[in-house]
């Protein structure tokens, strides 16, 4: 039974209200893609493309047809749109990426849409609005910053396997080295898109069958991540398992047939349990809504909580004083010269948290390099500079952590055959790291802390013990520490 409308003529302004505060309360979390558009033709025709298909889709089901769009109240589309908005600010709050924030608001959208069309309408378009809210976010830019963090908890998983089996000691470390070796793998990569891509598939399964989203449905969406990552984990071991075994040439050939056979592998099992998901029923989805007269109320506190929760998400909380990013000074004894930034990393800063970059060509007694340094008080700033190196076309040799003079956690690598050594460092006002994963822990545990990427690329190879490498080092890590966190000295731990 369709609720019939509760609200005289002159109520008619509420729901614009209600509309308007939604969208302006929410300007943030939908910027960042308007943004990253208008900067990509190719990426606004997809998008053009994809609201017109999805346009005529919803003509062809009369998703338009059910009734006209007055204010219903319905507690799912309500919970939904609730559900939605807290978990795009607590995502604002914690690691804040705007592809999932994005997310998160457009499921929210369609939870506000459900609350003016009748639930039967709402619950055929469900899967569509899911499927809508994974796709389009990434439309812009695949890379949610979460690629590398999926490599290094992969390669630690294979690294545990291996142990195991008593079948190598190879480090983490050496696991990423030995995949990028075998074939270029980005940021997104080893992982990320697979997720996606078997999301994807499973959303489009969902409403191609027409299953029921409900528990049983959860549970499958569950197993079906659990089914690729233990895919891409299996890939890897595979892999590094070849490698060790001195098969370089066969993990080159095998590598893309893994990862395909993974993946279609992981699909057909989640398609097997989707089986099991019963399809849905428009008369069971039906629901019967009775209108009584204190639901005028309903859309007073609903706007209200809008509002609320719009100036909420305006917010940063817990956000320390912000220091001033200022150039760093290096002492007179290093002779610098300032280096143009390449076209990728050009791009890869230029992002809203505006963080100070300096890349400088530097001689100091004998050492002579290129040295990258980045000070920003959010982790998307900073990147794993090995990739860096990787992408600008270095051979990774080997990758270690080690201690620079007992008190620089940092990262140092060989590259090129042993021709030239690399280091790098991530610095705050109390410690080094040269953990990635490390530093994204603490912007989610502290907050705003500012944090300084040091990356140093050496013009021949030098060993981490030496007299002149500690030296530099320390020179570069104490300008930083004076100039930036007013501390002279510095007892530096690392973080884990």
């Amino acid at each position: 039974m369709i609720s019939k409308p509760i609200f005289s003529q002159q109520d008619r302004w509420k729901p614009i209200l209600l509309i308007s505060a939604w969208l302006l309360g929410n300007i943030w979390t939908y910027q960042w893609f308007i943004e990253s558009l208008t900067s990509n033709l190719l990426n606004l025709i997809l998008l053009i493309i994809s609201c017109i298909a999805l346009s005529i889709q919803l003509v062809n089901i009369n998703f338009f047809k059910q009734e006209s769009f007055e204010f219903c109240f319905s507690i799912s589309p309500f919970l939904l749109m609730l559900g939605g908005e807290i978990s795009a600010i607590i995502l604002k709050w914690s690691l804040n990426i705007p592809q999932l924030t994005l997310l998160c608001f457009i499921l929210a959208s369609y939870g506000l849409i459900g609350l003016f069309i009748s639930t039967s309408a709402w619950h055929k378009g469900l899967t569509l609005a899911v499927i809508t809210a994974c796709v389009v976010p990434f439309l812009a830019a695949f890379n949610s910053g979460l690629g590398f963090p999926v490599r290094v908890i992969t390669a630690h998983a294979v690294a545990q396997a291996l142990s195991d089996f008593h079948l190598s000691a190879v480090s983490s470390h050496d696991i990423i080295i030995m995949e990028n070796g075998i074939a270029q793998v980005d940021l997104p990569c080893s992982g990320m898109k697979s997720l996606w891509t078997g999301t994807v598939f499973l959303l489009g399964a969902t409403w191609l069958e027409n299953r029921q989203l409900g528990w049983r449905w959860l549970l499958v969406a569950i197993a079906n991540l659990l089914f690729l990552i233990t895919a891409n984990i299996v890939r890897v071991f595979i892999l590094v398992t070849a490698i060790e075994f001195q098969q370089q040439q066969v993990a080159d050939v095998i590598h893309l047939p893994l990862g395909i056979v993974g993946f279609i592998i992981a699909s057909a099992l989640t398609w097997i349990l989707l089986q099991r998901v019963p399809r849905s029923s428009v008369n069971s989805l039906d629901i019967k809504l009775t209108p009584n007269k204190d639901k005028k109320v309903n859309l007073n506190w609903i706007i209200v909580a809008v509002i609320v929760l719009g100036i909420i998400g305006q917010l940063q909380p817990f956000r320390s004083s912000k220091i001033a990013l200022t150039e760093i000074n290096l002492p007179s004894a290093i002779a610098t010269e300032t280096l143009a930034l390449t076209p990728a990393e050009a791009n890869f800063f230029d992002n809203p948290s505006n963080p100070l970059v300096q890349k400088i060509r530097f001689q100091n007694k004998n050492l002579t390099g290129s040295m990258l340094m980045v000070a920003s008080d959010t982790w998307q700033s900073h990147h794993p500079p090995e990739l860096c190196f990787m992408g600008n076309g270095f051979k990774v040799d080997a990758m270690n952590s080690t201690s620079i003079d007992d008190s620089i956690n940092a990262r140092w690598l060989s590259l090129q055959n042993g021709k030239l050594s690399a280091a790098y460092w991530f610095q705050s006002k109390y410690s080094t790291t040269d953990d990635f994963v490390a530093r994204i822990w603490d912007y989610i545990s502290h907050r705003h802390k500012t944090w300084v990427m040091v990356s140093v690329l050496f013009d021949r190879a030098e060993t981490p013990d030496s007299t002149e490498i500690k030296e530099f080092s320390n020179t570069i890590y104490r300008a930083i520490a004076r100039q930036y966190f007013n501390v002279s000295t510095v007892y530096l731990k690392q973080i884990y």
